[in-house]
């Protein structure tokens, strides 16, 4: 699984999306209020941010879905710091320098951080544990995928999300659902992307489908 291979492709998918839209666009409300697109670009980046190599890391191995699985991610407490942090960095955005500018530019360094490290690496994540380099950049992937959908949904046009980023976070959602979705549903790895991450709804049939186990969905927000 080359997560970094995906992450260079995603965030490069994401870049040539962002460099063709007009400067008003940054400005029209999101799917993920109370951002408005140039807001969410800058999460975006903030999501991704790495300045430095992790240090090495001990103790108990987490997975990359495990990273999902904190419990406080649910929380309003959670949202709220999310939002007012992204607020807090929209603000502190240097004059002249747009959000895709931005987002280009933290990308772009933390691809550098990364690359020629080991992806087998275990190491300390702050904020939440130890896990191989490998996983935590495949919740990188995670979050650039799913917050890719919510550009997409934004501007009403279809999704782009790349080979490389469907085939990292396949396994993880794989992982957090405890199984793969049944032949039934019909999902490819674009539609299990947009339910498992809630930027769609299940639809009737789904939830007959999926019975007691719709209740998992979305299987993080």
């Amino acid at each position: 699984m080359d997560s970094l291979g995906a992450l260079r492709a995603e965030c490069g998918a994401l870049v040539r999306v962002l460099r063709g839209l007009e400067s008003s666009a940054f400005v029209v409300p999101t799917n993920c209020p109370p951002w408005d697109l140039g807001e969410l670009v800058v999460h975006m980046a903030d999501s991704v941010s790495l300045r430095r190599k992790l240090s090495d890391g001990d103790g108990r191995l987490f997975s990359a879905a495990d990273y999902y699985r904190r419990p406080e991610r649910g929380s309003e407490e959670y949202r709220r710091k999310n939002v007012e942090k992204t607020q807090r960095l929209a603000g502190s955005v240097p004059a002249g320098v747009t959000a895709v500018e931005w987002f280009e530019r933290v990308a772009g360094e933390t691809l550098a951080v990364l690359e020629g490290d080991d992806l087998g690496r275990v190491v300390e994540v702050p904020g939440f544990g130890v896990m191989r380099l490998g996983d935590w950049v495949a919740t990188r992937v995670v979050a650039v995928a799913a917050h890719g959908l919510d550009v997409a949904i934004s501007l009403g046009r279809e999704g782009w999300t790349t080979e490389e980023a469907l085939r990292v976070v396949r396994p993880v959602f794989v992982d957090l659902f405890e199984g793969e979705p049944a032949v039934e549903l019909g999902w490819d790895d674009v539609a299990f992307l947009a339910v498992a991450t809630g930027r769609r709804l299940l639809t009737d049939r789904e939830r007959e489908v999926l019975g007691e186990r719709a209740g998992r969905f979305p299987l993080l927000s």
